[in-house]
This record gives C-alpha cells, sequence and structure tokens, in this order.
C-alpha cells in the first residue's frame, strides 16, 4: 500500500475521533442528564413545554404517554411527557444530577 494512503486514512480516523469525542460525549452526557431531571418530576411542579408553556403539571402517567398542565388557573392542557422541555428550576436539577453522576 502507498504511504500516502495510509497517512490519508490515519488522518481521517482521527478526524472522525475528534468529531464525536468533541461533539457526541457531551451531547450524550447532556441527554442523560435532561432524561434524568425530567424522570424525576412530580405532579404539582412548575415545567416548561418545549413549545415554551409555562405551566404546573397537574398529571403524568409515562405508561399512557399523558401529561396534562396547568397554564392558568382552571385551564388544562394535555400533552405527551416528551414535550416537557424542563422544569422551571432547572439550573438547580442539573447541577444536583450532576453531582450525583460525578459520584458514580
Amino acid at each position: 500500500m502507498n504511504y500516502a494512503l495510509i497517512v490519508l486514512f490515519t488522518a481521517i480516523a482521527l478526524v472522525l475521533f475528534l468529531v464525536w469525542f468533541l461533539v457526541a460525549v457531551p451531547q450524550r452526557r447532556s441527554r442523560q442528564t435532561q432524561e434524568q431531571v425530567v424522570a424525576e418530576l412530580e405532579v404539582g411542579e412548575e415545567i416548561v413545554t418545549v413549545g415554551g408553556l409555562i405551566g404546573k403539571l397537574t398529571y403524568i402517567d409515562r405508561e399512557k404517554d399523558l401529561a396534562k398542565i396547568e397554564i392558568a388557573k382552571g385551564i388544562e392542557v394535555r400533552i405527551i411527557p416528551a414535550a416537557i422541555s424542563h422544569p422551571l428550576d432547572i439550573m438547580a436539577r442539573i447541577k444536583r444530577a450532576e453531582k450525583q453522576q460525578g459520584k458514580k
């Protein structure tokens, strides 16, 4: 095999590894933290949906894939739990989740 071809394949492999390490790994960690925070949600907590609605979680059934949030007094909206972006106090929860992941 040609020396230049070996160098080229090695360079391509190195670049792909760097992209994976710099992009995919942090994104996976972020997604895991997000999923953990949403999984810990309980009825009565303030949440933000992916559409930007802020409301109080009044019902959640992960088996039926259904949740309800109260967006104003007496007005409830049905959503799927995947539409929950984060709790309103997300930064405190992320710090707590990161500390727990660091202990593992």
